[in-house]
């Protein structure tokens, strides 16, 4: 997988130069924030970790916004190419009703376009009947059969429409609605490729 590029300022900098600029030290900081100067000095070198909630507070008293807190984007992109090398494939373990349902294989991504998620997909699962489906997710999706005949259910999970889809098919998923794949009765694993955006 290629590299990320450094930000060009980290979250830490950012806060220093804020405070600095509406001239506020380091104790005067701390003090308002409930922490120690050691803490402040630890944050802003980028060496204590920083939530959300603390991050809010500190924009509060900075008087400015979280985003002008926030390191600024910088894509992961190499003149426009990412890619990730097989080694570098994560792998997640899907697991639905005590059952390994599907291994998903994440394919490369990019910070670039973060809701693109494309998947290889294993369906472990090679009976409909023991389907279990998702409460669907607020991604669009496609996904094309790459092995094995793919059955698929959606909609009411206790009156689904459903269909069973040769090799070499593809279908489209609208947002929200609840799915399931599994593969044909008896037929062993199946593999598809899922586009999620």
């Amino acid at each position: 997988m290629t590299a990320a590029p450094a930000l060009e300022a980290t979250y830490g900098q950012k806060i220093r130069a804020r405070r600095e600029h509406i001239k506020m030290d380091r104790h005067a900081f701390a003090r308002a924030l409930g922490m120690t100067v050691d803490d402040i000095t630890a944050l802003e070198d980028d060496k204590k970790d920083l939530t959300l909630g603390t991050l809010t507070s500190i924009a509060g008293l900075l008087g400015t916004s979280i985003a002008e807190l926030t390191p600024e984007f910088i894509s992961d992109l190499d003149e426009g190419v990412r890619y990730q090398l097989p080694g570098d494939n994560p792998v997640i373990e899907g697991m639905r009703a005590d059952t390994n349902y599907y291994t998903y294989n994440c394919l490369v991504r990019t910070r670039t376009v973060p809701k693109l998620v494309p998947l290889l997909l294993e369906v472990n699962v090679d009976d409909p009947d023991k389907a279990a489906f998702n409460a669907g997710h607020d991604a669009h999706e496609v996904i094309y059969c790459m092995e094995g005949d793919i059955h698929l259910k959606w909609g009411d999970p206790d009156n689904p429409k459903e269909v069973t889809l040769p090799q070499g098919s593809s279908f489209y998923i609208a947002p929200n609605v609840p799915h399931t794949l599994t593969t044909t009765k008896g037929s062993g694993p199946g593999k598809v490729i899922s586009i999620n955006f």
